[in-house]
């Protein structure tokens, strides 16, 4: 193979890094954190949802999504009723405040993704998009299959974790 494979996964990463510059700026300038729009989403989609669907849903633990929840209530986005049927069961539901940053943080959000494709036709994108496919197909293991983009952060975001804290350990 003529190509270099490890100046096409460099660019990968490098898009990949960009792109995530880009969202976090767009949440920001929307005044919600990067992981809030997909629970916004499923919350305004699934109206009157229970915390352990939603957990269920982004595939993070209870305990994860309760944080999320309790910060996402201190700001406005979310609000919890008990359910009338069952006085130990909560519901979620997004305010008006979160439908409003919800849609302005997707529409920056889509702005972004549309401007990375500038320049390419219909065909382009499926072929790639059938690249893409080969390429997580090559390297995914049962570990990460069927796991969903919010699961995957959150996962690697608890190994940064775990392993800054070994780093802690192996310095005393």
């Amino acid at each position: 193979m003529n190509t270099d494979i490890r100046s096409i996964v460099a660019r990968i990463s490098q898009l990949n890094i960009l792109h995530r510059i880009y969202i976090h700026r767009a949440a920001a300038e929307n005044h919600i954190y990067f992981g809030q729009l997909p629970i916004l989403e499923y919350v305004e989609e699934h109206d009157r949802c229970t915390q352990r669907e939603l957990a269920g849903q982004m595939q993070v633990s209870a305990p994860s999504i309760a944080t999320s929840v309790k910060r996402m209530q201190k700001t406005g986005l979310l609000q919890k009723t008990v359910d009338e049927n069952d006085l130990r069961c909560t519901r979620l539901t997004v305010t008006e405040k979160g439908k409003k940053l919800a849609q302005q943080c997707r529409k920056a959000f889509n702005a972004i993704d549309e401007r990375m494709f500038t320049g390419f036709t219909e065909e382009e994108c499926e072929q790639f998009c059938g690249y893409l496919n080969r390429l997580i197909a090559n390297v995914v293991t049962d570990e990460f299959k069927g796991r969903n983009m919010f699961s995957l952060i959150v996962t690697m975001t608890n190994e940064k974790k775990l392993h800054a804290a070994k780093e802690g350990e192996d310095d005393l």
